[in-house]
């Protein structure tokens, strides 16, 4: 079956002025990606006509052309973001996790050996990618993170974040059903939390100076307690039975 990008499968458009000739689209993608090298570099606020008019070596009535206001760049520009962090970034690493759980179904061993087998190879698969992120591909981390706080200001990017977030959401929930957790979608905000939390630190430190053994050891421990959680309805009910006989003591 086919992939759905993420702009056909959340249905987020660009607000820009569209384009039908292949020579305007590429100025116009020319001034997206010259913004988005704005935002890593000077941060949200250092998004300007001029500035990126002079960044992508075009005239400044370029981006007002296409453009209506600075708003629009800006959304638009985390559009581009988020759909190419999505398609070259985020969809290959969970490929990935899908070849590990198809390994994982294959292998002959006691049920507490293979969790054991899983937590390894899934903890150390995402933090080679977010190493990877936080070195090879920092300015990807920068850039999220300077529209995650964007989006707080700005209500028009709320919901290309909220479609950006959700999309790996989505993957990550997808990944816990497969692997079997209990309420996978409860288990995959758990993981997904787990990453922002390291990456951030990661982005705080020069590159090199996270301590990444840590970060295996932090998502091993969560994947070896989500794997062994017990049944949630399991749970209530001896809850419940466990009442039922101190209030008859």
């Amino acid at each position: 079956m086919a992939r759905t990008t993420m702009m056909e499968s959340t249905q987020v458009n660009y607000r820009g002025r569209k384009t039908s000739r292949s020579r305007s689209e590429h100025r116009r993608r020319a001034i997206l990606e010259a913004a988005l090298r704005i935002v890593v570099a000077e941060g949200v606020r250092g998004v300007r006509h001029r500035a990126v008019a002079k960044e992508a070596d075009v005239p400044l009535s370029a981006t007002t052309y296409y453009f209506n206001d600075i708003h629009d760049l800006i959304a638009d520009t985390f559009t581009l973001f988020a759909e190419s962090a999505m398609t070259l970034v985020v969809d290959p690493i969970y490929e990935q996790a899908e070849q590990v759980l198809a390994e994982y179904v294959g292998v002959s061993l006691p049920e507490g050996e293979k969790q054991e087998f899983l937590a390894e190879k899934l903890s150390e698969l995402l933090v080679l990618y977010i190493e990877n992120e936080a070195t090879e591909k920092r300015d990807h981390l920068l850039a999220e993170q300077a529209f995650m706080h964007e989006c707080l200001r700005d209500p028009k990017l709320r919901k290309v974040a909220h479609s950006y977030f959700e999309r790996m959401k989505d993957q990550m929930t997808r990944v816990c059903q497969q692997i079997g957790l209990n309420d996978p979608e409860i288990a995959g905000d758990l993981l997904m939390g787990a990453i922002f939390k390291i990456e951030f630190e990661a982005l705080m430190l020069p590159p090199g100076m996270y301590d990444f053994r840590r970060a295996r050891k932090t998502l091993g421990m969560l994947l070896r307690g989500l794997l062994a959680a017990p049944s949630p309805v399991a749970n209530l009910s001896q809850g419940y039975s466990g009442s039922v006989r101190s209030y008859s003591e």
